[in-house]
């Protein structure tokens, strides 16, 4: 279920991020760069260190009364999210770079990938790395 909610935040963010986003006025550019980096720390540190895990635990599910649900294996997700926060570093970069089309694309796929699993339950980075997986490719460590 954690998995599922830190997506809610993984597809909001960047959707907000580009609403409010302006010009000369370049917030939606920083809260795409704040989730890349909070990523980031979620999948070098593992759930200790995600603050949307933490988020969803310990504020969202208990003010939505969400149960705890099935338990997942967290190899997946966290190869997925690794995906996202990959694509928004990268999307970071471009807006650096002065590209911000290439970075509202990269953003906004993370947002309709992360929506998908969140809203649907169908994870393509989980379906990536089982793939990945099957084709030789080593798990990371600690994953």
């Amino acid at each position: 279920m954690v998995p599922r909610g830190k997506a809610a935040f993984h597809a909001l963010l960047p959707v907000a991020a580009f609403l409010v986003d302006k010009p000369f006025a370049p917030a939606g550019k920083v809260i795409i760069a704040l989730t890349a980096l909070a990523m980031t720390v979620s999948v070098a540190g593992g759930p200790r260190w995600s603050l949307f895990g933490r988020l969803f635990q310990q504020v969202v599910r208990p003010a939505m009364k969400i149960g705890p649900g099935t338990l997942e294996a967290a190899a997946p997700h966290r190869f997925a999210e690794l995906v996202g926060a990959v694509f928004l570093l990268a999307a970071t970069v471009a807006f650096v770079l002065g590209v911000p089309v290439l970075g509202w694309a990269l953003s906004l796929l993370v947002a309709a990938l992360a929506a998908l699993n969140w809203l649907a339950g169908f994870c393509v980075g989980c379906q990536m790395y089982v793939i990945l997986r099957r084709f030789g490719a080593r798990a990371p460590r600690g994953a």
